[in-house]
């Protein structure tokens, strides 16, 4: 288990991954951390700051320089402000003299050089030279390489009263077997449900089991990361977050410092989650979507299906990762519509963060649509269930007002190419989610096959939901129509909360939620429209749900993806007025995406 830890320290990076771990690593060891790491801020060498006992059990200020990998000679001295030396130097300087709180500034100090790997022994002669010739009475060096971090990780967070050796032996299978990320995956569910299925009794217990959650998925990571398979981890970090999510909600709404240490714990594995997520579509899916058919070549099969259910499953990523965005500038109850209007009463301390988040979004609603435009196969559904991944990626859409556009275009081709699949007995969006039943379809080029395919639907009803918002009367009428000459047995449904999803939306230990069916689409009206959104005015079980009532609604959204359940209408409350309001039955809104 140590050298797999070993591995792991040793394949961090400097900045925002062997930093953003430390904290916790020294929390558990009983340290008091009193500085993280942060952006934009002079820290004077000192990455991390805590106060705890030293090698000689004598409690100290511990000042952590952090750098990754091994010590050799670039990383020691050069002249770039990021070696070790100069910030050791700075921290000798200029944080000893004027930035240790007053509460500590009696106790002796130990500077720590930190790094994941080990010192290159063409430099050790030079680091050790430094230690000993600027260590004083008061002021001590302490080396904290790879193979320190490792045993800290294994008598601290990774404890056997913590991880015992079952558990130990599902954290190394998951690493192992990260190229099947099916199996892999399978293990790491088994370590989380070992992990957190008897919470703690108090909030530093709960805290624990965070913790070791975040440095189990940490550890998987970075091990996928060498092996370029990231897919296993991307779906654990979701199961994760939503693992923790149920484990320390209670902690989270106190007002205390309980509360406000399970927040920080969530933000961090979120932004694990953001790590993960930039591993997979940036290096990999953004560069290739302005390509034709790039993504869909590069799905590792030949089977159409297999393309067609991969390309839909990373649109709803894509989407889920951009409604993240949205989340740093809505409201706390749910998204907006980021108009420049709402945009300028935003704080102007944050107009330059603001203006990046946006710039953000926008990037990535334009790589989405160019992955539709190029990839056809996301516009013929073969699943009704994929109406999930759609319904995320027009929640994104509708989030600025450049986009709205697009829904209709999209909303359009997705109903154009079912509509003629089903008449033509070719490959409809059909109920079932069995891999072999979609291998299957359509088995039967039979009325009686189609009807026993197509008893109930989610995507019919959001697309004519979205094409009234939008004005779109055409193409909703065109549904209408489809409808009431071709589905007639067909159940127009969605799903809300209700009162037990509290209880197992984020875990789906249980059933739970409430179908909201027999939704109407009538030919001259917009009743879809009016029926959904006078039921999201009345039922109130989601605004009871801790994501949403902490103010954490992608908390919801990623549940929704994670277990497949529809977008619940009510987070559409805000967005569907706002975007009917918006839209014109004779103009739409410009916009820059491609046309599919």
């Amino acid at each position: 288990m140590k050298l797999v830890i070993r591995e792991y320290l040793a394949s961090l990076k400097e900045r925002d991954e062997l930093d953003a771990v430390l904290p916790d690593l020294l929390t558990e060891l009983g340290f008091t951390v009193y500085s993280r790491p942060a952006r934009g801020t002079r820290q004077y060498g000192v990455d991390v700051a805590a106060v705890g006992p030293g090698q000689d059990g004598i409690r100290r200020v511990h000042l952590f320089s952090v750098k990754s990998g091994d010590l050799d000679r670039n990383e020691w001295n050069t002249a770039s402000p990021q070696s070790l030396r100069p910030s050791l130097d700075e921290i000798l300087d200029h944080y000893i003299g004027s930035r240790i709180p007053p509460e500590y500034a009696q106790l002796p100090i130990a500077i720590c050089p930190t790094f994941g790997g080990a010192i290159d022994e063409q430099v050790r002669a030079e680091v050790t030279g430094y230690m000993t010739r600027n260590t004083t009475a008061r002021i001590s060096f302490e080396e904290w390489n790879g193979d320190r971090l490792a045993q800290v990780i294994l008598d601290g967070i990774l404890r056997e009263g913590l991880l015992p050796p079952s558990q130990r032996s599902h954290l190394r299978k998951s690493v192992a077997m990260v190229e099947e990320p099916d199996v892999a995956l399978d293990h790491f569910q088994k370590l989380l449900r070992a992990l957190a299925d008897q919470p703690g009794a108090t909030p530093p217990a709960r805290l624990s089991q965070a913790r070791l959650i975040n440095i189990c998925l940490w550890i998987m990571f970075v091990w996928a990361r060498e092996a370029d398979n990231v897919e296993a981890p991307y779906r654990a970090s979701e199961l994760a977050l939503l693992e923790v999510w149920q484990l320390l909600k209670a902690d989270i709404a106190r007002t205390s410092r309980a509360g406000e240490a399970a927040s920080f714990v969530i933000n961090e594995l979120a932004e694990l989650h953001f790590t993960i997520w930039d591993a997979l579509f940036e290096d990999k899916i953004l560069p290739a979507a302005d390509t034709r058919h790039a993504i869909s070549s590069a799905v590792e099969s030949h089977a159409s299906l297999d393309v067609n259910l991969k390309l839909f499953d990373l649109v709803g990523r894509l989407a889920l990762r951009g409604l993240w965005l949205v989340w740093q500038l809505s409201p706390p109850h749910g998204p907006t519509v980021l108009t420049n209007d709402y945009l300028n009463t935003l704080p102007a301390v944050t107009s330059a963060t603001t203006k990046t988040t946006v710039k953000k979004i926008d990037t990535l609603i334009e790589k989405m649509m160019a992955i539709v435009s190029n990839n056809r196969a996301l516009l013929s559904p073969i699943g009704d269930w994929q109406a999930i991944d759609i319904g995320l990626a027009f929640t994104l859409l509708a989030c600025r007002p450049g986009a709205h556009g697009a829904i209709e275009q999209w909303a359009e081709e997705l109903a154009g190419h079912s509509i003629f699949a089903y008449k033509t007995h070719g490959r409809y969006p059909i109920t079932s989610r069995s891999y072999w039943d979609l291998v299957d379809h359509p088995s039967e080029r039979s009325d009686d096959y189609r009807l026993a395919s197509t008893e109930g639907s989610i995507l019919y009803p959001m697309l004519a939901l979205w094409a009234a918002a939008r004005h779109e009367q055409q193409l909703f009428d065109e549904l209408a129509s489809f409808s009431k000459d071709s589905l007639s047995h067909c159940t127009f449904q969605t799903w809300l909360p209700d009162e037990d999803s509290e209880e197992h939306l984020y875990l789906d230990r249980e059933n739970h939620g409430a179908a909201l069916a027999g939704i109407p689409i009538t030919a001259g009206t917009q009743d879809t429209l009016d029926f959904i959104l006078a039921e999201a005015k009345t039922n109130k079980h989601y605004g009871q749900l801790s994501a949403v009532k902490l103010g954490h609604w992608p908390i919801v959204l990623t549940a929704c993806r994670s277990r497949r359940l529809p977008v619940p209408p009510q987070v559409w409350r805000e967005l569907l007025p706002s975007i009917s309001q918006l839209a014109t039955p004779a103009t739409s809104d410009p916009t820059d995406i491609p046309k599919t």
